[in-house]
C-alpha cells in the first residue's frame, strides 16, 4: 500500500514543492515530481498580498493534482523571521501505583515544557523532544516502560507570530487545503542532513538561499539555536549588478551562466562579496550567547547559494575544523530532483517519515488551540 506526501517550502522568493510516493510496506520513499515558482505574494511563509498568495499556491496545487489522484499529505515548510527558537524542559511525577513511565506521563513532560508565561503573540509550531531524564540519569532517548519517580524531558520548541501564520492558514483554506502539519524547514534540515557525529562535535548548519538563510547549532548531540535571517545570495548578485551596472535579474542570469575562472575581475567581485555575505551571516550568529559559548567545530553547507567556492570561504570565516556540501544522495527520484534548491522540500519529507518511525515529536495541524489536547490531534498517543 502506498501513501503519497506532499511538501511545500516557502524558500525566500520561491515555493519549492516535492510529491512523494511511500511504500508503507517496504518504507521506501520515491519522489515523483518537484517544482519551484517564483513567487511575489509571499516573503518566506509571510503573506504580503492575499488574493495574490491564493493565486501563486492554486497554481502549485494544480501542477501537482496532474501526478496524483488522491489528496496526499501535505507537510508545510515555515521559514522568515517571524519565527523564533528556544530551548525548554519539561517536568512530570509519575504518579502511576507501579511508577511504570507510560504515556500519559510522556506526553504531560513534554507539554509541560511550553513556558506558561509565553507572549500571546506566539504559537507553538513545533516540539521537537531531544533526550529525557528519569531520576537523575540523562541521556534517555525512549522512557516508555522504564521505573522511575520523576521524568523530564529536554526540547527544542519553535514558534511563530499568530497573525502570520493565520494568514498563513487562511490562504491554504482558500486553496481548498484544509488538512497539513507544520513544520519549521530548518529544523527539518538540520535533522535530516546533519550526521550524528557531526552533531556530537559541535555542527552549524546553514542552508543560504536567494534571499533567506536558516541556520541550526548543535553541540553535544543537542540542537541548542537556530536563526532565519532576511537576506542571502542575492547580496552577491547585487555585487555583480553594481559592478556590470545592471539590475539585479540581469546579476542573477549572468551569474547563472557564468563559470568561475573565465575572468579574473569577475572572480575575485564574486569572492568578496562571497566573503562580505558570510561575514554578515557570522554577525548575526555573534549575537547569540550560545554561539559564543559553543563554536561549531563541523560546518554543513546546503541550498540554492551552496557550492564549493562558497564552502572554502565559509570553512575560514567560520573557522570550522571540518566544511562539507550536504545533500540527499541516495534519492529515488522520477524527476530531477538533486538540485540544492529542493533540499528543504525534501528534507520536509524525510524528517516527517523519520519522526513517525522513531515516535519523535509534535508538530501543529491547521487547527487552532495548539497547547488544547495538541499530542491527542497529532496522534502522539499512537507513536509511544
Amino acid at each position: 500500500m502506498s501513501r503519497n506526501i506532499l511538501s511545500l517550502d516557502f524558500y525566500g522568493g520561491e515555493i519549492t514543492a516535492a510529491l512523494a510516493a511511500l511504500d508503507e510496506e517496504t518504507s521506501t520513499l520515491r519522489l515523483r515530481h518537484v517544482l519551484r515558482r517564483p513567487t511575489h505574494a509571499f516573503s518566506g511563509a509571510f503573506v504580503r498580498d492575499m488574493q495574490g498568495a491564493q493565486d501563486e499556491l492554486s497554481a502549485v496545487f494544480s501542477e501537482i493534482s496532474q501526478y496524483v489522484s488522491i489528496d496526499p499529505s501535505v507537510v508545510i515548510g515555515l521559514r522568515g523571521n517571524f519565527l523564533s527558537f528556544k530551548r525548554a524542559s519539561g517536568f512530570n511525577t509519575v504518579d502511576s501505583r507501579n511508577r511504570i513511565i507510560g504515556e500519559r506521563e510522556i506526553q504531560s513532560a513534554i507539554k509541560n515544557s511550553v513556558p506558561p508565561n509565553l507572549s500571546e503573540t506566539l504559537d507553538v509550531v513545533d516540539i521537537l523532544p531531544q533526550s529525557y531524564t528519569i531520576d537523575g540519569n540523562t541521556g534517555i532517548k525512549n522512557p516508555k516502560g522504564m521505573a522511575g519517580f520523576t521524568l523530564e524531558v529536554e526540547t527544542f520548541l519553535s514558534c511563530a507570530l499568530v497573525t502570520h501564520l493565520n494568514n498563513l492558514n487562511n490562504v491554504l483554506a482558500a486553496c481548498g487545503c484544509n488538512e497539513y502539519q507544520v513544520l519549521p524547514t530548518a529544523i527539518a534540515l538540520g535533522e535530516t542532513l546533519a550526521r550524528e557525529e557531526e552533531k556530537q562535535a559541535g555542527a552549524l548548519v546553514l542552508d543560504i538561499g536567494q534571499s533567506a538563510v536558516s541556520a541550526l547549532m548543535y553541540h553535544k548531540g543537542a540542537l541548542v539555536d537556530a536563526w532565519e535571517l532576511p537576506f542571502g545570495r542575492d547580496a552577491v548578485a547585487q555585487a555583480v549588478a553594481d559592478l556590470l551596472q545592471n539590475d539585479l535579474e540581469t546579476a542573477r542570469d549572468v551569474l547563472k551562466d557564468y563559470e568561475p575562472g573565465t575572468d579574473d575581475i569577475m572572480d575575485d567581485v564574486l569572492e568578496d562579496a562571497s566573503a562580505q555575505l558570510l561575514q554578515d551571516i557570522k554577525k548575526e550568529l555573534l549575537q547569540s550567547l550560545l554561539y559564543l559559548k559553543y563554536p561549531s567545530a563541523q560546518l554543513v553547507l546546503c541550498g540554492e547559494a551552496a557550492d564549493k567556492n562558497l564552502l572554502k570561504t565559509a570553512k575560514k570565516i567560520f573557522g570550522a575544523r571540518k566544511a562539507r556540501l550536504a545533500a540527499f544522495d541516495d534519492l529515488i527520484a522520477d524527476c530531477p530532483a538533486d538540485d540544492s534548491v529542493y533540499c528543504g522540500a525534501v528534507s520536509l519529507l524525510t524528517h516527517t517519515l523519520e519522526r513517525e518511525q522513531k515516535r519523535l515529536g509534535v508538530a501543529q495541524t491547521k487547527e487552532e488551540g495548539l497547547l488544547d489536547g495538541l499530542l491527542n490531534k497529532l496522534g502522539l498517543s499512537e507513536l509511544f
